[in-house]
């Protein structure tokens, strides 16, 4: 199973990486969804109840960030497990970038299923698939319609440039060195 597609959330491009990257956010937009949990910057446990070609059980899975290039890009990698002997794994790329005023994010999905869910076939799967990612991105976009607009914060300081070309006593310094090394060799050998 493959989706690909794009949406336009109505935030700064920071605002809708930190909600997406949020488990509370993503525990109040993502269908079902029962509860998230950060367990590290990359990595969330997610429990799901969801109903696909009839078929309703839970899911246990964890999600895994990868190529995290905050707010812009990273890929997900996810596998999710069901009571009722179903498997569903995949991964994810995710593009954001700033567009009329709000944020285009790009994605692309690539999934597998096995055990009964496989059992439906691709397009059952394909279908419930879109419209779980349909549902989650009204969510979402009702969600940061409601939040006010934050200026991005701001870059962190550049370090200051180091090295013999930064300052003149550097360079007093080496000529100091160079002139005993050579006065040395020259009177003393």
């Amino acid at each position: 199973m493959r989706i690909a597609d794009a949406q336009w959330i109505p935030s700064t491009q920071h605002q809708t990486w930190d909600a997406l990257t949020d488990p509370a956010v993503l525990q109040r937009c993502i269908p079902g969804c029962v509860a998230v949990e950060k367990r590290s910057p990359t990595e969330y446990a997610v429990t799901l109840r969801a109903k696909v070609a009839g078929l309703d059980t839970d899911y246990d899975g964890e999600i895994l960030l990868s190529d995290v290039d905050p707010p812009n890009s990273c890929t997900l990698v996810f596998e999710g497990k069901g009571k009722a002997a179903c498997l569903a794994i995949g991964t994810a790329q995710v593009n954001l970038s700033a567009k009329d005023e709000g944020t285009r994010v790009a994605y692309t999905v690539a999934g597998m299923t096995g055990g009964k869910l496989a059992e439906y076939g691709e397009g059952v799967v394909l279908k419930a698939g879109e419209k779980i990612i349909e549902k989650f991105f009204a969510a979402f976009i009702d969600y940061m319609a409601a939040q006010p607009r934050l200026a991005p914060p701001p870059k962190p300081p550049e370090p200051p440039e180091r090295g013999l070309a930064n300052s003149r006593w550097s360079w007093v310094v080496v000529v100091l060195v160079v002139a005993i090394f050579w006065g040395y060799h020259a009177f003393y050998k």
